[in-house]
């Protein structure tokens, strides 16, 4: 069985119509992919193996492997992998559009390829149909790896049942915060954008966070722009004061804490605990049906998890995949790159790439 092949670049204005078949997110659209490029992550591009009745579509980042001509495949930041339609997981349509992406990347001279998966939409079920790709002397694909889990919270649920999901003392500290006045609203003019980037920044500068996290008030803005109505800005105050702040996404029923920040002396009030309820209040009114919190730092069982678990019980399954094209070129760059940078280990891919200022997994 043939199947047609197109492959979108992101100057084509098609990319999102070829997802309005698929449950998707805010991370596989165009837009969010041209951000990306912006920022020099690389150059933007849709596979698309099928037509609109039955598909399985790609996004993803080229980046050029900088001494060597070739490049390899990446994903934005965020939550995106593959998304089909028309199909189940399982069905041979996905080996077959999976050996139509493999001859793409490789006319593109692609060395290895790697993505993130997206929980919510649960994508990474597409790719046991991808096989792993034996290479040269027992070079072996990561294939589908389990990267940790992620919490959301159910927006469906009225707000004594939501709080029913939430921990005592959560419970206890939100009520709290609440009574001393704190009050989050959407910023629908954006007129507010300063007292986030101040927020936020301050939050990087004191996680330790490296520069390329940081975001000013243009980029902010461009990306609002590039979204087209999918990304929002919602302050929490307490009387004059700006306590929190956080950039919100939402798509197709499904928001996304994107990027928060609070005002570190007003933390014993608990800001980002009251930004986050009401977040998951705005969403409810808007018909959004999920708040996805995400995970831990690079998907590890930290602090910030456990922080998230106590807003649901809800979990989901969180994964990546990693796969070697050119196996050959792959060990000589892994290799020679070690020994410039830090040893070879097994736990980064591409492992040519360790060291190098690159986003990692979001948290």
């Amino acid at each position: 069985m043939g199947l047609t092949v197109t492959v979108v670049p992101g100057g084509d204005s098609s990319w999102d119509s070829w997802l309005q078949g698929a449950p998707h997110d805010v991370y596989h659209l165009r837009g969010y992919h041209i951000f990306a490029s912006e920022l020099g992550e690389g150059d933007p591009y849709l596979v698309v193996a099928g037509d609109r009745d039955r598909g399985l579509a790609w996004p993803y980042l080229l980046r050029p492997i900088v001494g060597v001509e070739a490049n390899d495949v990446t994903s934005v930041y965020g939550y995106p992998g593959p998304v089909a339609w028309g199909l189940d997981p399982g069905d041979r349509f996905l080996s077959l559009a999976w050996e139509q992406f493999l001859a793409t990347w490789r006319d593109q001279n692609v060395v290895s390829v790697f993505t993130r998966f997206h929980p919510l939409v649960e994508n990474a079920q597409l790719a046991t149909a991808f096989y792993e790709l034996a290479g040269e002397a027992g070079e072996v694909s990561l294939g589908l790896v389990a990267a940790g889990e992620t919490v959301s919270v159910d927006c469906t649920l009225d707000d004594d049942a939501a709080l029913a999901g939430y921990t005592k003392v959560l419970r206890q500290e939100i009520a709290s915060a609440r009574r001393a006045g704190l009050l989050t609203t959407e910023i629908e003019d954006w007129t507010s954008l300063e007292d986030f980037i101040r927020l936020y920044q301050a939050t990087m500068d004191r996680s330790g966070a490296a520069r390329r996290y940081y975001m000013d008030g243009p980029s902010v803005l461009r990306l609002r722009d590039l979204l087209d109505g999918h990304l929002h800005l919602l302050i929490t105050r307490l009387g004059d004061d700006v306590a929190a702040a956080g950039l919100f996404t939402e798509h197709e029923g499904i928001v996304q804490a994107f990027l928060v920040g609070t005002e570190e002396r007003l933390r014993a009030h608990s800001p980002l605990k009251v930004l986050l309820d009401d977040a998951r209040r705005w969403a409810r009114t808007r018909g959004s049906t999920v708040l996805h919190l995400g995970g831990g730092r690079a998907g590890h069982q930290d602090s910030l998890l456990a922080f998230k678990r106590r807003f649901s019980p809800r979990r989901h399954k969180f994964h990546t995949g990693g796969w070697v094209l050119q196996a050959g070129l792959y060990r000589h760059l892994a290799e020679s790159r070690a020994a410039e940078r830090s040893p070879l280990t097994n736990d980064f891919f591409p492992a040519y790439r360790r060291g190098e200022q690159q986003v990692s997994e979001p948290d």
